[in-house]
């Protein structure tokens, strides 16, 4: 039984992880390699640097995967605090980034506190609603979870809304998951259908309001109507041609056109460049593989007898699936721009570790259930 508990590791987690990364480094390579030559004259450039972050990411994630998680949780309280007040600093006086205050430096360390916040999310809530379970729907404890859950949400929508809202779906599925009152949940689905529908009209009534910066309106414009506001939408436009251009099979890879007009080809359109290259079908695969990672880590979560594990597994793969979606969406224009970045895809250090860390959290998540399952 001994034996047993020692030699368990979560291939399947693992494997699907890897096989995303290294589909997603060759990838990149091909969509970063003109811009790379372009600005540093090195076609290799944006490749190596990446590469060395998911060098970097699954060493944290296999350190990450042997510890058992409640290390993580018992100190999720004070990293959540550190990091909101990161959050709130970058807020005011962040580095601005196409119209957001995203960033921050640190003894020239330059991170973004808002994808930190995610996991600190995803850490903090499940311990606080784990402890109040018993009494979860009373109003003194709703009052404390909505106040963990959506503050910093509020604040990280201050200067970047695409985060905020990742923030507000992660909190709000993982409060639905334990709640007996399911109705509220039901009007505020409906209330982000009918969002979308008339979200130009009511776009329109919050930039009046001054509810909403300029270039997030200009976002909306573009999304609605991108032809005649070419300017706001060219990246957009451009990596709709480069969807069509690749039709079923692509052009190959390597061959695409359009990352040579894409201004970051390798950050949040890759998707685009992928499609033009690898067509239909590799982009079909390539979602496939996303999806069967989605379920495992739900299946992960379902085997948990208990709430925190449970809550940990599904806030991971909701953030997974909801960042595959929200890139997605913007790459065929279904949702406007929002500068989200493709997991194990997209190029960028910050996001990269945070994702590797979740799945290392989640290996052991799936690592402990089955020692409680054999000590039992």
């Amino acid at each position: 039984m001994t034996s047993t508990r020692k030699k368990y590791f979560e291939y399947h987690a693992f494997t699907l992880t890897i096989f995303l990364v290294v589909f997603g480094l060759i990838v990149l390579y091909s969509a970063s390699s003109v811009q790379a030559t372009r600005i540093y004259g090195n076609p290799l450039y944006f490749f190596i640097r990446q590469a060395v972050f998911c060098a970097l990411g699954i060493f944290i994630m296999l350190f990450v995967s042997f510890f058992p998680y409640k290390v993580f949780t018992k100190f999720s309280k004070y990293f959540y605090i550190a990091i909101f007040i990161l959050v709130v600093i970058t807020a005011f006086s962040g580095r601005i980034s196409r119209g957001a205050s995203r960033w921050i430096s640190l003894r020239g360390v330059i991170f973004q506190p808002s994808e930190l916040m995610k996991l600190a999310l995803i850490l903090y809530l499940p311990k606080i609603i784990d402890e109040i379970s018993a009494n979860f729907d009373k109003r003194e404890n709703m009052t404390r979870i909505l106040i963990v859950a959506y503050v910093p949400a509020l604040v990280v929508t201050l200067a970047n809304l695409s985060t905020g809202i990742i923030l507000f779906i992660i909190s709000t599925a993982m409060i639905f998951a334990v709640s007996k009152k399911k109705l509220i949940f039901i009007f505020l689905f409906t209330l982000i259908i009918i969002s979308y529908v008339f979200a130009y009209p009511m776009s329109k009534i919050l930039n009046n309001a001054g509810l909403l910066k300029d270039y997030q309106m200009g976002r909306i414009l573009a999304w609605k109507d991108p032809e005649n506001y070419s300017d706001t939408a060219y990246q957009t436009l451009q990596g709709l041609y480069a969807i069509g251009s690749g039709k079923i099979y692509g052009k190959g890879y390597l061959a695409s056109i359009q990352k040579s007009l894409l201004p970051e080809a390798q950050n949040d359109m890759i998707f685009a460049i992928l499609c033009e290259e690898l067509g239909l079908v590799g982009a079909i695969l390539f979602l496939i593989l996303y999806l069967i990672l989605i379920f495992r880590i739900f299946y992960i979560g379902a085997r948990q007898t208990k709430i925190e594990p449970l809550l940990i597994s599904y806030g991971i793969a909701i953030h997974l699936a909801i960042q595959v979606i929200l890139n997605i969406g913007v790459v065929t224009n279904v949702l406007p721009n929002t500068g989200v970045t493709l997991p194990f895809v997209s190029y960028g250090g910050t996001s990269l570790v945070v994702t590797f860390v979740e799945i290392g959290i989640v290996m052991s998540i799936s690592r402990n259930a089955v020692k409680e399952s054999v000590d039992v």
